[in-house]
């Protein structure tokens, strides 16, 4: 596919899957064709994750307290993306409950924090796999835990392949696997865990080594086109299948209206 050793996240795994064309735009030829506003929400999301990074490194629990946590935040912020002053408060005031409700009944208490925020890399013969864990701790049962905080309402299961990364990225800088892996959902103050097992960390292995080989063996990188493209696909208008596609569901669209309004009429 290329010379180039290949980067190989979460992220452009799921773009693969989701279009092979987009994946080589963006991460084979690195093509930078962006034109949307910077997100509220992934603002909103880098403020509190790195407000509750910073609060995880404070080793004197005498300053870990409720002020300093919203201090944090506040530190932290991230203005990019809110549409106005009123708007950009109304989510400032939502993080400092959320921190808020965190602070008072936390589900990520242990012995000791093990990796804080890190960007972590594992090397492969044609590629490296790389993501971000938001913490590794020891619990006080003395087992290891990943957890992935997460700032959105929408409460999901662990993914499969996010959880194989995760395990593999782990046992690259902890020299062995942690016990379970959870989801913590900030703004219910819920956490999701799955306990993982030698089963589990043979299956990620295997899981994740098909796909990255399936993506290094990748040559004709076809296009995946749907009525979303234009909306959501940065290149859109570099892509001439995706723009044939939106012409022709279009044309179907209407075709099936106008049959409509013909059925009304006779």
């Amino acid at each position: 596919m290329t010379n180039k050793k290949l980067y190989i996240s979460n992220t452009s795994i799921h773009t693969f899957l989701q279009c092979r064309k987009k994946f080589k735009y963006k991460y084979v030829d690195k093509l930078n064709l962006s034109e949307k506003k910077p997100s509220k929400y992934i603002s909103f999301g880098n403020s509190m994750h790195l407000a509750l990074a910073d609060f995880n490194s404070i080793k004197d629990q005498n300053l870990k307290t409720l002020d300093i946590l919203h201090n944090l935040l506040r530190k932290n912020w991230v203005r990019d993306g809110y549409e106005s002053i009123q708007e950009e408060k109304e989510f400032g005031l939502r993080g400092l409950d959320m921190l808020s409700n965190y602070y008072s009944n936390p589900k990520d208490t242990g012995k000791d924090n093990l990796i804080i925020e890190k960007m972590l890399y594992k090397n492969f013969n044609d590629y490296t796999l790389c993501g971000k864990l938001d913490k590794v701790y020891l619990r006080n049962d003395d087992t290891v835990e990943i957890l992935d905080y997460k700032t959105g309402n929408t409460i999901t299961a662990i993914d499969n392949l996010q959880l194989s990364i995760y395990l593999i990225l782990a046992n690259k800088e902890l020299g062995y696997y942690p016990k379970s892996v959870s989801l913590y959902y900030l703004s219910s103050n819920k956490k999701i865990t799955e306990t993982v097992d030698t089963e589990v960390f043979e299956k990620s292995l295997k899981n994740i080594s098909k796909i990255c080989e399936l993506i290094l063996k990748e040559k004709d990188f076809d296009c995946t086109p749907n009525q979303y493209c234009k909306s959501n696909c940065e290149y859109y208008k570099i892509c001439d299948i995706a723009q044939d596609s939106s012409l022709a569901i279009l044309h179907s669209i209407n075709s099936f209206k106008n049959n409509e309004i013909s059925t009304h009429i006779f």
